[in-house]
């Protein structure tokens, strides 16, 4: 049974009568008549009762007139959004966030892409720390702001801006009132670290490892967002590092954000995997990279251009940095 005849069908059990069908169907009487008699040869049965005066359904005609305009409907839904999709006027994806995303990249951002595809809906969630890498793998979010570095050969990296970063204290702690902290002075403090199934070399790079040649005593709390470890901060178990935004966005009584000096900024990067991007998706990291470019470029924003990552692989942030120097 082909769509067609489907479709012949269910105007003709609408209409009941063939008159008025063909005419909704701009086809001859005859050629609608041959259409269902062929339809009712494949079913095995008729469909219709027809006479001088009226026509009617039978059983059967009255099951496929119920089926069958459930499914017309589902496929005329599904040729618009396949041709939407096809000439990039609708589609859909989910962005993923490890904490705060800079206003002055974001918000840009969706405007100018929603305001170029205005059918485009763009889902916005928070990532936990233990979910910061498998959401992007199994697909629940089609792209995340994370922090580098990140290590993983499922997920394309590009890099968009670098920051300072910051002491997360208690409050009450003997460095909560300093100017700034060195990773020397923290020397034998115990960190309050992510739970382990985030990437080691991740958990090192906070916990300041390089910069102090060891791993320093962890805490046994762990939280598994960020309002946890902060909690857990707040309350004594221990310090860490963040990225400078966090102090902008997360405001405790409890807690004490201090600059971080003699340790390399962290790097904030759009992460996507590197198999079956959704439509528009490659365009959204572009534009991304383009416009932390231009935060990059205001000195009241306070951020750098990224870090180059190692092993580094080319990425759409250095294609647009290579175009805005030649321009």
């Amino acid at each position: 049974m082909e769509l067609r005849q489907l479709r012949y069908f269910v105007t003709v059990a609408e209409e009941l009568h063939f008159s008025r069908a063909a005419a909704r169907l701009h086809l001859a009487q005859s050629a609608l008549s041959a259409q269902i008699r062929r339809l009712e040869t494949e079913v095995g049965g008729p469909l219709l009762v027809r006479s001088t005066r009226q026509v009617q359904l039978t059983v059967a005609g009255e099951l496929l007139l119920a089926e069958g305009r459930t499914l017309l409907a589902a496929a005329d839904s599904l040729l618009a959004r396949a041709g939407e999709l096809a000439r990039g006027e609708a589609a859909s994806f989910s962005i993923g966030a490890l904490g705060p995303v800079p206003g002055a990249l974001l918000s840009p951002l969706l405007a100018t892409f929603s305001g170029r595809h205005p059918r485009l809906r763009i889902d916005v969630r928070a990532i936990e720390f233990y979910e910061m890498t498998t959401v992007l793998r199994r697909g629940r979010v089609d792209a995340a702001f994370l922090y580098a570095p990140l290590k993983d050969d499922e997920l394309r990296v590009t890099p968009l801006i670098s920051e300072p970063r910051v002491v997360v204290l208690p409050r009450s702690h003997r460095l909560a009132g300093r100017e700034w902290v060195t990773p020397a002075e923290l020397e034998g403090e115990t960190f309050v670290a992510q739970p382990d199934v985030t990437p080691q070399e991740w958990r090192d790079y906070w916990m300041l490892v390089a910069e102090l040649g060891r791993r320093p005593p962890i805490s046994p709390y762990v939280g598994d967002n960020l309002e946890e470890w902060l909690y857990l901060i707040g309350r004594g178990e221990g310090v860490d590092t963040a990225p400078a935004i966090i102090a902008r966005y997360f405001v405790r009584p409890d807690v004490a954000f201090v600059p971080l000096r003699d340790a390399a900024p962290t790097t904030l990067v759009l992460a996507t995997r590197r198999e079956q991007a959704p439509p528009l998706l490659d365009e959204f990291v572009a534009l991304a990279a383009e416009l932390a470019l231009v935060a990059t470029r205001n000195p009241g924003t306070g951020y750098a251009p990224p870090v180059r990552l190692e092993p580094h692989e080319p990425t759409v942030a250095d294609t647009t940095e290579a175009t805005a120097a030649s321009a």
